[in-house]
């Protein structure tokens, strides 16, 4: 049995999964989104940093993400793709 500190250091491991699972899925629901929106694909094609892809994505009325959310987003993202590149070794 579990005592009252593991528990509650179990609960935010799962609060944090699922605050990367839903930043990440709503990033890559907006990538899709924005890559068939008039001029907002070759905003990120000339994105040069994290700051200016969020900003170009703001400019959707459909994007909700916080700017932190964002980037807890994208790390998960990477971590992802690093963990994907591994097990293709």
């Amino acid at each position: 049995m579990k005592d009252w500190k593991g528990r509650k250091m179990e609960n935010h491991q799962q609060e944090d999964f699922r605050e990367e699972q839903r930043a990440v899925e709503e990033i890559t629901h907006m990538l899709l989104h924005a890559l068939t929106e008039d001029g907002i694909g070759e905003q990120l094609d000339a994105a040069k940093s994290q700051q200016e892809v969020y900003e170009a994505l703001k400019t959707l009325p459909y994007f909700t993400l916080t700017l932190e959310e964002f980037r807890i987003g994208i790390e998960a993202l990477r971590q992802q793709q690093a963990e994907i590149h591994q097990h293709k070794e």
